[in-house]
């Protein structure tokens, strides 16, 4: 009779119910359970896209301070290249002050037109110049006087002016 009993209708149609409501219960918790993953994976996927949006941001500031970077450079190199040629140019300059002050010592050491002209590659003009100031210098030769003006009229002495009374 026992065997009756338990594979009676009711206390199957009872554990049939039993198995069913444990299914239930067990596919409720599994939906809770997917559906908790699926929003912790939602905010993590809402917070990965901000710190996208940031990083995204920051890329954009960064290119502008390299273009402006790029550009400060390019402005830079102009400066560079200005001061450079005007390097050049100054050391230009020294080098035919280096060869005016060496013709002059070679003047006083008695050098002739020929060789100023060769040694310091001076134009013929230059060199005559220099030997015609280191002989006035030297006193070899006198300074004429300022006789006339370059208009061709005579140099006039002014009267100091008088002081007037009140």
């Amino acid at each position: 009779m026992s065997s009756d009993v338990l594979l009676s209708f009711p206390v199957l149609s009872g554990g049939a119910v039993f198995v069913v409501l444990l299914l239930i219960l067990a596919i409720y918790r599994l939906r809770r359970m997917i559906v908790n993953q699926s929003d912790i994976r939602r905010q993590e996927s809402r917070t990965l896209d901000k710190a996208l949006q940031k990083a995204n941001k920051q890329v954009l500031e960064l290119r502008s301070v390299v273009v402006g970077l790029g550009q400060k450079i390019s402005e830079q190199e102009e400066v560079i290249l200005h001061l450079d040629e005007r390097i050049k140019e100054l050391e230009q300059q020294d080098n035919d002050a280096r060869l005016y002050t060496r013709a002059s010592k070679m003047v006083q050491l008695g050098a002739d037109i020929n060789e100023l002209i060769e040694e310091c590659e001076l134009p013929k003009a230059e060199a005559e110049l220099m030997l015609s100031l280191q002989k006035k210098l030297s006193g070899e030769e006198k300074v004429p006087p300022l006789a006339s003006r370059p208009e061709g009229k005579p140099l006039q002495k002014k009267s100091p002016p008088t002081k007037r009374r009140v």
